[in-house]
């Protein structure tokens, strides 16, 4: 995605296309948006954040114009990032209900995504759509032309869930922690259930100093009681689900 950014002159001289859509999919708090985020910081991308509250109206016809405005604001920029969050409120799969608001919107945003990429490198448009359930999805999007890329977000791994406690306790008073103990023993956590357990381990030395009158650091002591208390909020049949998907899909 990046290298659209960065090498508009091979693109254009290659006849490959810069912009285009990318779906993001994966559990919640693997750090989708951030992803998206970080990608438009990289790029120097004006970062258009839309959530289905931003688009939908239950006045007729409002909606397509909130996506035409969306889409008229990012060809301005030249450069931009369009960031659709929890993408299966928004682009649902139309059904034969007639009020079905979807039926009229997920036309809309096909078309605006149709004529985003190009081989024009004086214009950028990159649509990220983020999902935890992909397989709501309408099918019109995953068809080439629209989600051309579309990238599973695991959960943070051995190495990722070590530098998350790294970094959520980096400024906390702490005593011989063992970052590789609470990597391994939140096999499975995503990244909100990491900050979940950080907090837990906050909020007990916190009482501890207010108790002693005394500013206490944590300890593993702490952790063991923090691991004793905290469970992963990951469904194992969303995780089976998502990468059936992604079998579908590679």
């Amino acid at each position: 995605m990046v290298y659209a950014f960065e090498h508009k002159d091979l693109y254009e001289k290659y006849g490959k296309k810069v912009g285009g859509g990318l779906l993001l999919y994966g559990l919640p708090g693997t750090g989708k948006t951030m992803f998206a985020e970080a990608a438009s910081n990289e790029t120097d991308s004006l970062f258009i954040p839309i959530k289905c509250s931003d688009i939908k109206s239950k006045w007729y016809g409002e909606s397509e114009a909130n996506v035409k405005k969306i889409f008229e604001k990012a060809r301005k920029a030249k450069k931009a990032i369009i960031f659709f969050d929890e993408f299966e409120a928004i682009g649902a799969k139309r059904t034969d209900n007639s009020e079905n608001g979807n039926n009229d919107l997920v036309p809309q945003i096909l078309a605006e995504m149709q004529g985003i990429g190009s081989s024009n490198a004086n214009l950028i448009i990159m649509v990220i759509a983020a999902t935890n359930k992909p397989w709501a999805i309408d099918s019109a999007f995953l068809r080439p032309g629209r989600f051309d890329e579309k990238i599973y977000i695991p959960l943070p791994d051995l190495e990722a869930r070590k530098k998350l406690f790294e970094l959520k306790l980096k400024t906390v008073p702490q005593d011989n922690l063992d970052f590789e103990y609470l990597a391994t023993v939140t096999d499975g956590f995503n990244g909100a259930d990491i900050g979940a357990f950080c907090d837990k381990l906050k909020m007990l030395v916190i009482n501890k100093s207010i108790a002693q009158n005394a500013e206490c650091p944590i300890t593993m002591n702490e952790v063991k009681q923090v691991q004793s208390s905290i469970k992963s909020s990951v469904s194992n049949e969303d995780v089976e689900r998502l990468l059936e998907f992604k079998e579908q899909y590679r």
